[in-house]
């Protein structure tokens, strides 16, 4: 009908629209019926494709289940670019915790740190390689402002904070509070300033 506005698409083809539908599919899913509830048969049904297809896709549940969430969780928490590492510091850490602690974020917590099974051991691996690879971009960013110690390792600084936010949320079952965030934020500030100027970043005005 004239004047009518038809609906957005995501970009690609339709390899990439089904992909993207059965994602959809499995977060909606998943916020319904969390993951005991979730069923490839049923994803596939309602997207229109032979379950088949999604496993010659993804190879198994749980295959599908880390890439949806590895995915969606890389679409949630975009890389911060403020020009500033403290601000962009602190703008990834409040993304990551409000991700985290949203209704989607506790469910998928575990999968998103720990394999659900062996065989897709390396398909977790291979997505926080790279993850890992995408955010320690923050870090090359300010090592190349001078912002931070040239030695800094962003690889290390990674770990460190991914570390912190599986020990609160699996082992201690404890909140991403806000004074959690600023000391895990001052601890990063300090361990990586430059070690021959007086002043430092952890000493900054916000």
């Amino acid at each position: 009908m004239e004047g009518e506005a038809s609906p957005k698409r995501r970009p690609g083809g339709r390899s990439m629209r089904i992909r993207n539908a059965v994602m959809d599919a499995v977060m909606k899913m998943l916020e319904e019926r969390g993951i005991e509830g979730f069923n490839v048969a049923e994803i596939a049904a309602s997207v229109g494709v032979p379950e088949s297809t999604i496993y010659r896709r993804w190879g198994n549940r749980d295959g599908l289940l880390i890439d949806t969430v590895m995915t969606r969780m890389g679409e949630t928490i975009p890389l911060p670019d403020t020009g500033n590492f403290r601000s962009d510091l602190h703008a990834f850490l409040q993304q990551s915790a409000a991700f985290l602690q949203s209704p989607v974020g506790r469910l998928l917590a575990r999968p998103m740190f720990s394999s659900l099974s062996h065989a897709d051991a390396l398909a977790r691996q291979t997505y926080w390689t790279a993850r890992f690879k995408h955010t320690g971009i923050m870090i090359q960013r300010a090592i190349e402002r001078g912002e931070v110690a040239p030695e800094t390792s962003p690889e290390v600084i990674m770990t460190v904070l991914t570390g912190a936010f599986y020990v609160r949320i699996l082992v201690l079952n404890a909140p991403l509070d806000q004074p959690f965030l600023d000391q895990v934020e001052q601890i990063v500030l300090k361990g990586v300033e430059k070690r021959d100027r007086s002043s430092s970043l952890s000493s900054l005005p916000g």
